[in-house]
């Protein structure tokens, strides 16, 4: 589509990311003339602009309560936490680990199973 739209060279320079993941896309700089070409093009979902935002605090250790300077443990490096709402479905194709290696051996942690949850996996 760069390439269609913008010329090999050109389209290489515009060039910044491809997605591959969870959809097919890329990012590039464009003029505003070249971003309308590709959104009229067959298989373009959608073409948005890059924006900018604000942080919402530069406070976050005085907001919440911390030294700025404190020094730090090793053993707090490295640290995964993992937040799982109630909705959560053991049984979903989304956490499969299937082809994933084991947890690494520095991982200290647990799984800490219940009379209602008991199906680990090296995502859950």
């Amino acid at each position: 589509m760069l390439q269609e739209t913008l010329g090999s060279i050109r389209a290489n320079d515009s060039w910044l990311y491809s997605y591959t993941k969870s959809f097919s896309g890329f990012a590039a700089k464009l003029s505003e003339a070249e971003s309308k070409k590709i959104t009229s093009m067959e298989g373009v979902v959608s073409v948005f602009p890059n924006s900018k935002t604000g942080l919402h605090t530069r406070r976050s250790w005085e907001f919440m309560g911390l030294p700025e300077n404190v020094e730090r443990a090793e053993t707090e490096s490295d640290i995964i936490v993992g937040v799982i709402d109630s909705g959560i479905w053991p049984e979903s194709p989304s956490f499969s680990d299937k082809g994933l290696d084991p947890p690494p051996t520095k991982w200290k942690g647990i799984c800490q199973s219940s009379s209602n949850f008991t199906d680990f996996s090296s995502k859950l």
